[in-house]
């Protein structure tokens, strides 16, 4: 996956695209994408090398890009969320309806639990 590969997924997160979408995007499922992503936080949590000598036939290998592609995908959703943010303080100041803004803002939290 190029760096312009790697922009165009982090400027669909920061659109609100779901995951199904951004999976689509990618050419993977949702299911892979949502198993890279475990995978990936899932193993932040240890040291490096505690996984060594493991051999666990369950674990399905995942691509060495998979980090980059999560990590693009969550930079994206916390530009899309603050620039939202941003938005939501601007047209609060103008006393413009938020509603619209504020269930898209929610829908992206609830995209990441």
């Amino acid at each position: 996956m190029t760096d312009k590969d790697l922009q165009s997924l982090r400027q669909a997160a920061k659109a609100g695209a779901t995951w199904k979408d951004l999976a689509a995007t990618i050419g993977v499922s949702d299911r892979t994408l949502r198993r890279w992503r475990e995978v990936v936080e899932e193993e932040e949590e240890y040291p490096e090398d505690y996984f060594d000598g493991v051999e666990d036939q369950e674990r399905r290998p995942i691509p060495k890009n998979a980090a980059e592609i999560i990590a693009a995908i969550h930079a994206g959703r916390a530009e899309g969320r603050q620039d939202l943010i941003e938005t939501i303080r601007q047209q609060a100041a103008e006393k413009k309806d938020l509603r619209t803004l504020l269930a898209l803002l929610k829908r992206m939290d609830n995209m990441d639990k």
